[in-house]
This record gives C-alpha cells, structure tokens and sequence, in this order.
C-alpha cells in the first residue's frame, strides 16, 4: 500500500503536498482587502516603507530580547522546548491563519520585511480603523503549533529556530487583539498535555498579571 506523506493543515482546508510552497487565494485576499479599507485608506496603506521600517526594527528587538535571555544560560523546559518530533505538529498555512483571523471580524495584513521566511502581522485594534498595531513576526509559507528554541554550539538559547502559530495566537493576545476566549474560540481550547505547558503558564500570567510563582506550580493553580 503506498504511503500517504500528505500534511493536513490544521484547518482541514486543504492538504499540503509541498508545505514549503506558498499558496495564494487571490478572490478572498481582494475581498478581504476591500473590506479593510471600507472605512476609508488607513496610515498603513499610504505610507507602506514605514511600517516595513518598523517591522524590522521590532524584529531586531525581539532579536534582542531572546539573546538576552539566552545570557543566562539554560531555562528550566530547554529540553521540552527544544523537541522538535513533539513541537512540529498540526502544521497551518500563514495564508490560512490570517484568514482565520479575517473570517472572525480582526481586520489585519501582513507586510513582508525583507527578513527571509518572515512577514510581519499588523492587525487594527478593536474599534479602530486608521491606525494598525504591529503584533509580531510569523514565519512564511507554514507554520507548526509550537516554536522550537534554538541553541547554540555551547547549547545556550539563542531565539527560535521555528516560530509557532500558537506564539502568534499568545502575541495577538498580548497586544490586546483578541481575548482569551477569542483566541480559544478561534484556534482552538488548549489542552493539558506537558506540551502546553508554558502556554498555559503565559496565559495565566497575563489573567493575574504577575509571573507564575513556585507556589502556584505545587498547587497547581494554573
């Protein structure tokens, strides 16, 4: 019997072949194009060169940031975060994702960087229509759930070597995009398995805004 090495997205649109290939759907992206600028042309739009400006330097910074913590050495789940046989699972087109997003009312567009494999999402907050925020880079064509850290040859992080959608789901989170409940109604309720570990532990976080403590892992409270 010959072997099915086909990859379901995890929206069940479509079977991916060749991941690796960019898949466009020019229909939905025009009518999604004009429902963004229904309310008349927003700042992203007129002055395109700055937002990709700012993409870059966003990314530089995240950049940054994750060198920063890679200073100080191994973090506690290096190991789970490191899996890639557990990590690069459920693999979801960007086209996909964003359209996810379109289809649940967030009006948003991607700007590619200059950055290979990356664009950045931008997405208008709610009840604004002129001014978009900038939420954070995704990786391009596809995604997996999971980002996967990188080391380097003296095993310390050094930022990721895959960014997951499920990071974009936590960032849009963060920068006030979608609720909680949104995110969970749009992509899905996570669920308690070791490898949602550290999702669960940054949405609790953000729910009581402080860091997730010692006594809060031996009682469980998350």
């Amino acid at each position: 019997m010959p072997v099915d090495n086909r990859i379901r997205t995890a929206d069940h649109l479509k079977d991916l072949d060749q991941p690796w290939q960019e898949h466009h759907d020019l229909p939905t992206t025009k009518a999604s194009i004009q429902q963004i600028l229904a309310g008349g042309t927003p700042d992203w739009v007129r002055w395109p060169e700055d937002y990709r400006a700012f993409v870059k330097e966003s990314f530089a910074a995240e950049k940054e940031i994750s060198d920063e913590m890679g200073e100080q050495y191994h973090i506690e789940d290096q190991e789970d975060l490191t899996n890639e046989a557990a990590r690069k699972v459920n693999p979801m087109s960007t086209d996909s994702f964003v359209a996810k997003l379109r289809a649940n009312g967030i009006k948003c567009f991607t700007v590619y960087n200059g950055l290979k494999g990356t664009v950045g999402l931008w997405c208008l907050p709610p009840k604004q229509v002129a001014k978009a925020r900038y939420v954070c880079y995704m990786q391009i064509p596809a995604m997996y759930e999971w980002s996967v850290l990188r080391l380097d040859r003296h095993n310390i992080p050094v930022g990721e070597k895959f960014r997951g959608w499920r990071t974009v789901v936590m960032e849009l989170i963060k920068k006030e995009i979608l609720t909680e409940y949104q995110a969970h109604k749009i992509f899905g309720h996570p669920s308690g398995n070791k490898t949602f570990r550290r999702y669960q532990r940054s949405l609790w976080e953000l729910r009581n805004l402080k860091r997730y403590t010692e006594t809060e892992l031996a009682e469980k409270d998350v």
